[in-house]
């Protein structure tokens, strides 16, 4: 058995959305995943809900604006912590980074079939360095 146990992921939310206010580029567009986690501990059992927005529907130069939200379940097995890294750090630096692939999937299955504009692939990223920036930010 492991420390952390991730039991699976669920959908909450997905929405794509085209921006009517989009006007052709000729340049690359630049996209900045928000993250954003709320994390639910009740004894072993951890839910963390991930949710990511790319995208703008303000302005003209962004395409389209995604929302996905998913909740993971993990249970934290405190006997086989043998190295004491503790709960607060494994759900921090190891829970949010595995359900970060399965939002990747989701951001980029919503815009591959907008069938308008290629699809949008979020860049895998230090998931714990990036939400302390956004952090800092706030």
């Amino acid at each position: 058995m492991s420390v952390l146990q991730f039991l699976g992921y669920k959908v909450i939310a997905m929405e794509y959305k085209r921006n009517p206010r989009f006007e052709s580029v000729t340049g690359p567009i630049s996209l900045e995943p928000k993250i954003t986690t709320k994390i639910n501990v009740e004894n072993s059992d951890i839910n963390i809900t991930l949710s990511v927005m790319v995208g703008s529907l303000d302005g003209k130069d962004i395409p389209f604006q995604v929302n996905c939200s998913i909740i993971g379940t993990f249970v934290y097995n405190p006997d086989e912590d043998l190295t004491e890294v503790g709960l607060d750090t494994l759900v921090r630096n190891n829970a949010v980074a595995i359900l970060y692939p399965y939002a990747r999937a989701i951001v980029a299955t919503l815009t591959t079939t907008s069938n308008e504009f290629p699809g949008y692939n979020m860049p895998t990223i230090n998931v714990n360095k990036v939400l302390a920036q956004q952090n800092e930010k706030d």
